[in-house]
């Protein structure tokens, strides 16, 4: 899907989550009329909006979201039409305007309230990538998230309360939809970084002995939790490196296309010792690498792939290197 697809994709979720602003509308009015395809498609997203869930509060969301989807499918199949890959994504945000609809309803008496018992637990979203995977997540709020290998997420649904905030294990690039009134805090390790409208990357991947915030644009303030007096206020183009056992906390200037080029496939590498590159290709690649021999202490690997196989970059290094490999399923084993 290219930009301007994405562009309409975000623009359709916040009309269905009623959160377009007038502006907004216009574009999806202008989309719609350019051609019978593009009206087809707002007109099915209306009725699949406005259809009346029997569940008013998610549970499970993939499985909900796969209902609307398929029933999507059954519908335009009998109008002889074929649905975008759009709708997957208007099906979420329709799941959240169906709770929203039928929390009125109950409190209007639109619902047998003897009939329907509201769960008081809140309802969260969980998104994990294992190794050798990497996701870009629509967030409720319209801020964008590049989860990258062997890391996750979660979230409260709806950002509901006072803040917007994101529990973090292992690494991610935030772009965050800008709201004054709603700071949007990532959590990860006791540290939490607070922006209103910014994008940063966060490096919290465990077991590691620190936890790196690098600001692209806008301002974050990182703290550890229940100690925002000693914070810091970062701006575009520093690094904040904090010590996960220590009260360490060191800032430094960073290169971008190193610290978040993985977000746009490359693999990178500055004078990389041999653990770094180890680590960093099981994660990249989802494997396990199993070490024969002794590893030369003069190990430093500097460099950049994208869109390179595991079989090409090993290849590339064991000319420099001098090691034998082999790769057998997700195990590779490397000899000294």
């Amino acid at each position: 899907m290219d930009s301007k697809d994405n562009y309409i994709d975000k623009l359709l979720g916040k009309w269905l989550a009623g959160t377009a602003t007038d502006e907004e509308q216009e574009v999806i009015k202008q989309w719609a009329g350019g051609n019978e395809e593009n009206l087809e498609v707002l007109e099915t997203l209306q009725k699949v909006r406005d259809e009346k869930m029997g569940e008013p509060l998610l549970v499970n969301v993939d499985e909900k979201i796969n209902e609307i989807w398929a029933k999507g499918m059954r519908s335009r199949h009998r109008e002889k039409a074929v649905w975008k890959p759009i709708f997957k994504y208007a099906a979420a945000i329709t799941l959240l305007v169906c709770t929203f609809w039928a929390l009125v309803q109950l409190n209007n008496g639109g619902f047998d309230r003897e009939a329907i018992t509201v769960p008081e637990q809140p309802v969260y979203i969980f998104r994990e990538n294992l190794a050798g995977q990497k996701t870009k997540l629509y967030m409720p709020d319209g801020s964008v998230a590049y989860l990258n290998s062997a890391s996750s997420i979660k979230y409260l649904q709806g950002f509901s309360g006072i803040e917007r905030r994101v529990e973090l294990k292992g690494e991610a690039y935030f772009e965050v939809a800008r709201n004054m009134e709603k700071p949007f805090i990532v959590e990860s390790h006791g540290v939490e970084t607070i922006a209103l409208g910014t994008a940063f990357n966060l490096n919290a991947y465990s077991p590691e002995e620190e936890l790196r915030v690098s600001l692209v644009e806008g301002k974050v303030m990182v703290h550890k939790r229940g100690n925002l007096a000693d914070g810091v206020m970062l701006s575009p183009g520093r690094e904040l490196h904090v010590g996960l056992g220590t009260d360490k906390l060191i800032e430094t200037s960073f290169d971008p296309e190193e610290v978040i080029g993985w977000k746009d496939g490359k693999l990178i590498f500055k004078n990389a010792g041999f653990h770094e590159v180890k680590l960093r290709l099981e994660r990249w690649f989802g494997v396990d690498i199993e070490i024969v021999g002794r590893v030369p202490g003069d190990w430093r690997l500097s460099t950049v792939y994208r869109g390179q196989t595991l079989k090409n970059i090993l290849t590339d290094l064991q000319y420099s290197k001098d090691f034998a490999y082999g790769i057998e399923k997700e195990k590779v084993i490397i000899k000294f």
